[in-house]
């Protein structure tokens, strides 16, 4: 018996709705539980939480400041864990048994931020090639 997989591109709108929607989540979890960027992130913390939840979620001016709070996830992690924060994010650590609830809380917050990036990211890059699509024709 042969089987076919049929790739179905996701739409932009699709993408869009999920990035909006993961950009509330995350915004809600950072409010809720930090961590809180050090130095002058710290002024702009409130603005991009504020951005993310009102679904403005490709604004440059957060790009520092989201990356710092996954720098920060990560190091929470490693300070629990030696090195237990990299490793989520090199390879699939679902069916590690945590007996620490905060590592495990870390790990799943680890998770949902690097799941928000990406989605974030791949949606800048297919609005900029829309536009670029859109100004050659």
């Amino acid at each position: 018996m042969s089987y076919t997989y049929i790739r179905r591109e996701q739409t932009l709108e699709e993408l869009g709705a999920c990035v909006i929607s993961q950009a509330a989540a995350f915004a809600d979890d950072c409010a809720r539980h930090g961590p809180i960027p050090r130095g002058l992130m710290r002024r702009s913390f409130s603005y991009m939480l504020e951005r993310l939840e009102r679904g403005d979620v490709l604004d440059e001016r957060d790009d520092a400041c989201i990356a710092m709070i996954g720098k920060d996830l990560v190091s929470a992690a490693n300070a629990r864990c030696a090195g237990y924060g990299n490793k989520v994010l090199e390879m699939d650590t679902e069916e590690d048994v945590l007996i620490d609830s905060e590592l495990e809380h870390l790990r799943r917050r680890i998770l949902a931020w690097s799941q928000f990036q990406f989605l974030r990211n791949r949606l800048r890059a297919r609005v900029k090639a829309q536009l670029l699509i859109g100004a050659s024709s």
